[in-house]
């Protein structure tokens, strides 16, 4: 996993501000909805490396009023750990339920 991915799932993870965190994770499984076709890390490091906007688009149709407060890029580096952390564990990760844990992040990233 990417640094900086890792950096934004610990980001994320410890935000403090409960109501914005619920509005971070609708984002951020928005993007990481997005991402669903790529089917390997490899895959996934590229699309990283040749896209730009995800975020951006997500917010357009979820939040259009609240875009000011939100860091686009951080949100999608969580939403690219995430699907990193699906692709290395087998298993699918909702924000909207639970964030996965830093032992998970430490053991597997």
């Amino acid at each position: 996993m990417r640094d900086v991915w890792k950096s934004a799932l610990e980001w994320y993870i410890y935000y403090g501000d409960r109501n914005r965190k619920v509005l971070y994770a609708r984002l951020i499984m928005g993007v990481k909805d997005r991402l669903s076709d790529i089917q390997s890390k490899g895959e996934l490091a590229r699309h990283y490396m040749s896209t730009d906007g995800l975020c951006e688009d997500v917010v357009a149709l979820l939040l259009p009023a609240d875009e000011v407060w939100i860091d686009h890029r951080r949100t999608e580096d969580v939403a690219y750990g995430l699907r990193c952390l699906e692709l290395s564990t087998g298993k699918k990760f909702d924000l909207m339920r639970r964030s996965p844990s830093r032992w998970l992040l430490e053991t597997v990233a």
